[in-house]
């Protein structure tokens, strides 16, 4: 990604790591699960890690472990969600492997491999709140598929789907990156508050809600931006909230 174009070693050595756990002695993970992800979706949560660390310090091999940490659990819940797609539980698809089994499977495989990435990397403190992290998620998801249509029917439950399916990762993100090069409480909580803004903002982006819902959180994401340093990672910042500004956009000229 052009916007991450400052740490895109640190990147490379966010994808190195997470390749290096993607094969084992049965095969490739993509032989089980197609691991359909796109360049945003490999670069942009722990592009927000590295990028909230190095607002406050030099990039580590233990923030490029955290970020790869994060990834791990975004991909992770998205494999655990093809089986929410393909079974409601009460029926199987013809190849239980294939629609069910295997996407369970490598889904834990993917949550095993941020728990052994702290320990090998000494990020281990980072447990608590991840572990919380990926709670959230999951309890996000069982609302979401014991409420179809909730965006219509019951709207406060559907902006706080968003929030535990797809902003508080953000959070956690830009926050922990921030933890773990030496940043003070206020600038953390920017931090977090602006990652969940900028979750939000994302979220809905995907879900297509309306124009307005998007462009209040962008500008809210905004506004913590103008609390924290000015440097080339703020600008980063700036950049993604422009690029889902712009996205916003066009989705409504197309859609």
């Amino acid at each position: 990604m052009h916007i991450f174009k400052h740490i895109s070693q640190d990147l490379q050595q966010v994808q190195l790591l997470l390749k290096k756990n993607f094969s084992f002695r049965a095969g490739q993970l993509s032989e089980f699960v197609p691991l359909n992800f796109n360049n945003l979706d490999m670069n942009l949560r722990p592009g927000i890690v590295i990028s909230a660390g190095s607002l406050f310090g030099p990039a580590s091999g233990r923030l490029v472990a955290l970020a790869a940490v994060l990834q791990f659990i975004f991909m992770a819940s998205r494999v655990h969600s093809k089986v929410k797609e393909g079974s409601s539980g009460k029926e199987r698809p013809l190849d239980s492997r294939a629609g069910f089994q295997y996407p369970v499977l490598v889904g834990d495989y993917l949550y095993g491999k941020f728990f052994t990435t702290l320990c090998e990397f000494g990020i281990v403190c980072y447990l608590k709140d991840l572990a919380e992290l990926i709670c959230q998620i999951n309890k996000s998801g069982i609302h979401a598929l014991r409420n179809p249509g909730m965006e219509i029917t019951d709207r406060q439950l559907y902006m706080e789907v968003v929030q535990g399916e797809t902003a508080r990762l953000f959070a956690c993100g830009a926050y922990l990156g921030a933890d773990l090069t030496g940043a003070g409480e206020h600038d953390k909580s920017t931090l977090y508050n602006f990652g969940l803004n900028l979750g939000m903002a994302y979220g809905l982006l995907e879900r297509g809600a309306t124009s307005g819902q998007v462009k209040e959180y962008l500008t809210m994401a905004e506004l913590n931006l103008h609390q924290l340093p000015g440097n080339i990672d703020t600008q980063c910042f700036r950049d993604l909230l422009e690029l889902f500004s712009r996205e916003n956009t066009v989705q409504r000229m197309v859609g």
